[in-house]
């Protein structure tokens, strides 16, 4: 409604303002077409009066004929007429109540007289009415028979650029009206789906995330519509990601709980031998390093989810990071028979990133390869200058990917290997947090496998230092 009431208000006041320019322009040209006309009835008036006064001025016409010819041109054209001689002395009239008065100072006689052309000047009459003056001269052969004046109540005018009004208020009413009819129209088509668009909203809102509204235009509100669906197409992603997330969290977290707390009331009850005590004194020392290791990566995921992460501005040294990554690997590599190749440069340009951020993410990478390759495989990395990036790149020969499993390694909690799952101890949150740091960084992780059996590949990208 408010947009409706703009719109015609603004039309309106378009329309009022035009009106009152218009105006002007009417009022003036009600005045000059009626002194056109009145142009025109005194040259009629000294055209039909030019014998009578030319037989007058022969001595052959009467003073009474001339009256009488004067007062029927006065009635046919509304005019008063007055004859005027060369002398500027007023000598008939069809208003009784002129008499032999001078009007040779008057301007339209002036120039009636000099014949300088047509002059018009409105001024009050003998009976103090606004009156419009114009004069006419009658000659015969360069000689002047009379001045002929005419006149007409300048109210006449005003009844003229009265029509004209009523026309201009009729077109401007008519005009009004289909706007009106038109913001209407306008109104309608932007508020419908403005309103369908705020229903939906409201029911989005209120927990229906299947909402979406129907774009059947290509126009900014379109536009809109289709960015609303977008909207609400990732608010229901999220929603549902994040319910997955809080689930599978308390999953993970309520597994080693669980255990530690079977295991506790058994060595509290104190029926167990010293080796099954010892035995699971270990095992609830592995499940809190578990939990440890879940609590520190949802806290590490957290921070860079919500942008509370710090950008690190530390310059490291990537090849000396990677043989000590290598060194600290070694132990579990040699414990499976693995061979482990590191391979770089002697010499690499620096990286700028927090050196915590840049070991969780090799680690990983390292950590996985080794973890998912059998006895006797082999696992290399190699560090190399790519584009203005260090180019990452660690391959190994283990167990490899189904191309389903691939789509959703960078998922919260999903794990390929589920059937592996409580042996290697991963709590599925190790991709993600490397994706989501390298990215943080404006990197880019790759993982890609030939399939089962046929090991897998893990690149990372991560910009070089520009200092």
């Amino acid at each position: 409604m408010r947009l409706i009431v703009t719109y015609v208000s603004l039309i309106l006041l378009g329309f009022v303002g035009l009106s009152l320019l218009a105006g002007n322009q009417i009022s003036a040209g009600a005045v000059e077409d009626f002194e056109r006309s009145l142009e025109t009835q005194a040259a009629l008036v000294a055209r039909n009066l030019r014998e009578p006064l030319e037989h007058f001025s022969e001595g052959e016409g009467s003073y009474s004929s001339m009256q009488t010819a004067v007062n029927s041109l006065a009635n046919d054209f509304n005019l008063q007429i007055t004859l005027v001689g060369p002398d500027g002395f007023a000598w008939l009239s069809s208003d009784d109540s002129v008499g032999n008065v001078n009007l040779g100072s008057d301007p339209e006689v002036v120039a009636a007289l000099d014949r300088s052309g047509i002059v018009f000047d409105t001024r009050n009459n003998e009976q103090n009415v606004p009156t419009i003056y114009t004069a006419v001269a009658v000659t015969e052969d360069g000689y002047l028979l009379s001045v002929v004046q005419v006149s007409a109540p300048a109210s006449a005018t005003a009844s003229v650029v009265n029509q004209r009004y009523l026309a201009l208020a009729a077109g401007v009413l008519g005009l009004t009206g289909l706007a009106v009819v038109a913001a209407l129209w306008l109104a309608a088509s932007f508020t419908r789906p403005l309103e369908g668009l705020q229903n939906s909203a409201m029911k989005l809102a209120a927990g229906d995330l299947t909402q979406r509204v129907r774009v059947d235009r290509q126009d900014e509100l379109g536009q809109l519509a289709e960015t609303f669906n977008h909207m609400a197409e990732q608010v229901e992603a999220m929603l549902l990601e994040q319910k997955a997330f809080a689930s599978n969290a308390s999953h993970e977290l309520r597994t080693p709980l669980t255990t530690i707390r079977l295991r506790s009331e058994a060595l509290r009850d104190g029926t167990l031998d010293e080796a099954t005590a010892q035995q699971y004194i270990a095992e609830i020392d592995d499940e809190v390093a578990r939990l440890g290791r879940l609590v520190n990566d949802l806290i590490q995921l957290s921070r860079f989810d919500s942008g509370r992460a710090e950008v690190g501005h530390e310059l490291i040294d990537p090849v000396r990071l990677g043989r000590s990554l290598c060194q600290q690997m070694e132990k579990t590599a040699v414990s499976k028979k693995i061979a482990l190749t590191f391979d770089a440069p002697n010499q690499l340009p620096a990286i700028q990133a927090n050196q915590s951020h840049l070991r969780i993410v090799l680690q990983n990478l390292l950590g996985n390869a080794i973890k998912y390759t059998p006895e006797g495989g082999r696992v290399t990395w190699q560090l190399s200058q790519e584009d203005g990036y260090l180019r990452s790149e660690i391959v190994d020969s283990g167990i490899g990917l189904d191309p389903e499993d691939a789509e959703h390694l960078f998922e919260r909690f999903y794990r390929a290997d589920k059937a592996h799952t409580r042996a290697t101890g991963g709590t599925g949150l190790g991709l993600p947090l490397a994706k989501s740091i390298v990215e943080f960084y404006h990197g880019k992780i790759q993982i890609q496998s030939d399939g089962l059996g046929q090991g897998t590949t893990a690149i990372v990208w991560w910009p070089l230092s520009k200092t």
